[in-house]
């Protein structure tokens, strides 16, 4: 597992001398916390396909880059949304895709994370409510979770259920919080986005992270 600095991650992982296609990429959560990412990923040549439920704010952001972010407004459990996604990938298949989706059931989500052919990167921002202690006495205050600051950890995304990972290979990114002397704070859709990046870029393995700091619990921002 990595810990995700935000002040150095780069979230670039590519070989600039290496020749390519225009990558493509499925972004899920376009308009909010990984709005940074498609930004990033459009201002370094790249496609998106841009998801939200929101199509005003898609068309913003489709004339924002120019068409290389491409629409995609859809309710993520409205039916269709494998003919969707296969549509949106026509002639030019996903070679990627990031998803920040936490209201999704599990079958979307497989969904999401299928549209992606096998051995291309995956990457799903999980929320910190999949690091909840399981409630027995003193077990938040035993456990450490790996910080921004890199400590050492006991916590990490390999203890969460099987089913946590839609697909195999799918890379997971757990977001916890930043801590700060005068109170801990979620991290920014930058900083998000940022690691969500820099996990999707790593080359393989395929490794998990988590961004921030899951323990101990009773530091957890509460709004």
């Amino acid at each position: 597992m990595d810990a995700i600095d935000t002040d150095s991650a780069t979230g670039s992982g590519r070989d600039p001398g290496a020749p390519r296609a225009t990558p493509h990429l499925l972004v899920v959560g376009a308009t909010g916390a990984l709005l940074p990412a498609v930004r990033t990923l459009t201002a370094r040549g790249d496609t998106v396909t841009a998801m939200a439920r929101t199509a005003a704010d898609l068309r913003d952001l489709e004339r924002s880059t120019h068409g290389a972010a491409r629409p995609l407004a859809r309710d993520f459990e409205a039916p269709g949304l494998r003919e969707a996604l296969a549509r949106a990938a026509h002639g030019s298949p996903f070679t990627g895709a990031l998803l920040y989706c936490p209201r999704a059931s599990p079958a979307t989500v497989r969904t999401l994370a299928g549209a992606v052919p096998p051995g291309r990167p995956v990457v799903l921002a999980l929320t910190s409510e999949h690091a909840a202690p399981d409630g027995e006495a003193g077990h938040e205050e035993s456990v450490e979770a790996e910080s921004i600051e890199g400590d050492a950890a006991s916590w990490s995304p390999a203890l969460l259920p099987a089913g946590a990972r839609p697909t195999p290979g799918c890379r997971l990114l757990v977001l916890g919080w930043r801590p700060r002397p005068e109170g801990s704070r979620w991290h920014t859709a930058g900083e998000i986005s940022e690691a969500a990046l820099r996990v999707l870029d790593a080359g393989p393995p395929p490794r998990d992270a988590v961004l921030g700091r899951v323990r101990p619990w009773r530091t957890r921002p509460s709004a």
